[in-house]
């Protein structure tokens, strides 16, 4: 038995063959896989199943393997780590699947034990020491399903700032270093200098225009979340 034995994993894949083969051998591995053969069936089962991870190819018909990706990012109840099989291998297409919210990139042909390797990696980012929600006064980050809501009420978010919202939560109403952020939302280094501070300012008008909490800057050091204030206000630089 894996140490991903038990997780449910979505194979999206159009080639029967591959597919099968995929099914099987993440079976035999404990896993519990389901299959949908194009993006419209994916996210079917997304709407009406709870899996740990989603093994998705690009060149699907109709809805494309980048269509899935959006549409589950504008949908956070859907999201899932999700691990791209494609034939793909340019890097801009690399590039554009992390920066749509995919977790890990594999190349056509790949060896099924090195798929089910990534998965359990996968599944343990999902199933470990962050399986209960973080909770910021009536903020609410869902590890899992990747959901932020606000009083009780679902905010919805681009994929950065949940990215974002989440690294702030995690030490707990402590500070979260410029290094620490930066590696939640670039893991190969930002795209400029000013990117996270321009992260920072755009999810801070959101949670100031929403009534949560601030965001507030400690010069030279990081950021940290503020208690739920009363009401909006004060300034905007990041």
């Amino acid at each position: 038995m894996t140490e991903a034995a038990g997780a449910r994993v979505l194979i999206v894949e159009d080639e029967p063959t591959l597919a099968e083969n995929l099914y099987g051998y993440l079976e035999r591995q404990g896993m519990a896989p389901d299959v949908a053969y194009d993006g419209h069936g994916a996210l079917a089962l997304l709407h009406g199943s709870v899996f740990d991870a989603v093994v998705l190819d690009l060149g699907l018909p109709g809805l494309g393997g980048l269509d899935v990706l959006r549409a589950m990012r504008r949908e956070p109840m859907l999201w899932r780590p999700v691990l791209v099989l494609t034939a793909r291998e340019r890097l801009e297409d690399k590039l554009l699947a992390f920066d749509l919210g995919a977790e890990d990139y594999l190349v056509k042909p790949f060896s099924l034990a090195e798929v089910a390797a990534r998965l359990r990696v996968l599944t343990r980012r999902g199933q470990g020491g962050e399986s209960g929600p973080l909770v910021h006064g009536n903020l609410r980050y869902d590890p899992h399903s990747q959901a932020v809501t606000l009083a009780g009420r679902p905010l919805i978010l681009p994929r950065k700032s949940v990215l974002l919202l989440a690294a702030l939560l995690r030490p707990a109403g402590g500070l979260a270093t410029h290094a620490h952020l930066t590696a939640a939302l670039w893991p190969d280094g930002p795209p400029s200098d000013r990117a996270l501070h321009d992260q920072v300012r755009l999810l801070r008008r959101r949670l100031r225009a929403e009534r949560g909490p601030d965001i507030v800057a400690e010069p030279g050091r990081g950021w940290r979340l503020a208690p739920v204030p009363d009401d909006a206000g004060g300034g905007d630089a990041a």
